[in-house]
């Protein structure tokens, strides 16, 4: 299975090619080291869309301070192995936006709808023909 990550930018490789996000999962709280993930940053928020592909690594459950008042929420938090750090054709929420309430642009469609559906800093699982789609942008045309 393939996950999707929509979170703020920006995003962090260091040297070794990994990087460390945090999101709150949706619908699927049990992700395991191996799985593919993309990337996505937040447009709204200064990011460009599409920003990466990788693998997981590891998943751990983190608490944090809530940002807007006392007490603190969990998060999972995972170390991702960077395997490309740019999209050979760039993709952004403008380029979704027109399929997302379309029944009949597979896979654009659920592909905008996730994105739009989702909060910032949101995980959730994909099916295989959005995986394929979306791989599509990481590859030489």
């Amino acid at each position: 299975m393939a996950l999707i990550a929509k979170i703020d930018p920006p995003l962090s490789i260091d040297s070794d090619g990994v990087a460390l996000i945090h999101a709150r999962p949706y619908k699927q709280a049990d992700i395991q080291a191996g799985e593919e993930i993309f990337v996505w940053t937040s447009e709204q928020s200064g990011g460009h869309g599409l920003a990466a592909y990788g693998i997981v690594q590891a998943s751990r459950i983190e608490s944090f301070a809530n940002k807007s008042g006392q007490g603190e929420h969990k998060e999972l938090v995972l170390d991702l192995k960077i395997t490309a750090s740019a999209p050979q054709s760039a993709m952004n929420i403008e380029q979704l936006a027109s399929n997302r309430d379309s029944e009949d642009a597979a896979p654009e469609a659920p592909l905008g709808k996730a994105l739009y559906k989702h909060a910032l800093n949101k995980i959730t699982s994909i099916e295989s023909e959005t995986a394929d789609f979306i791989r599509s942008h990481f590859k030489e045309k």
